[in-house]
């Protein structure tokens, strides 16, 4: 499975959108995926004692949310060679796995981003269907990663 250059072009230019206000997509991303998964604050020992809407007011909160919002415009930009972009997920796998996160927590997230990005984020029906793929096609390198 792979990306045609048309979609790689479609969720480049999507998130260009998100880059706009990298922070407050990633804090109604994180919002989304904390109220779905209440049980993952204890991966986020920063905040994992805010009350739920406190967390937007939390200074910790802000700082991890950016970060992986910038993360995910790294490996946005890399799209067009998914091997690279592949790689990057499995270096950051490599710093999340000893603090027992699992592929799980990454697939929850992944998971919510293209319906996320359809009604926050101003993607298309086609456009969602291309972040689809794009997570799909990235999933294995990351799962290849956790299993050593």
């Amino acid at each position: 499975m792979g990306l045609t250059p048309a979609q790689v072009a479609s969720i480049q230019k999507n998130f260009a959108t998100i880059n706009s206000d990298l922070q407050g997509y990633g804090n109604k991303l994180f919002l989304r995926y904390l109220g779905a998964n209440p049980g993952d604050m204890v991966f986020f020992p920063k905040f994992e004692n805010v009350a739920y809407n406190d967390l937007v007011s939390n200074s910790a909160f802000n700082a991890q949310t950016l970060v992986v919002m910038e993360f995910l415009g790294k490996v946005v930009v890399n799209l067009g060679d998914l091997n690279k972009a592949g790689a990057m997920l499995q270096e950051r796998v490599k710093t999340h796995k000893p603090r027992s996160i699992s592929m799980a927590q990454f697939e929850r997230l992944l998971d919510l981003l293209p319906r996320f990005l359809q009604e926050e984020g101003k993607a298309s029906g086609a456009v969602a269907d291309a972040w689809r793929v794009a997570v799909a096609s990235l999933m294995p390198f990351m799962r290849a990663q956790f299993a050593k």
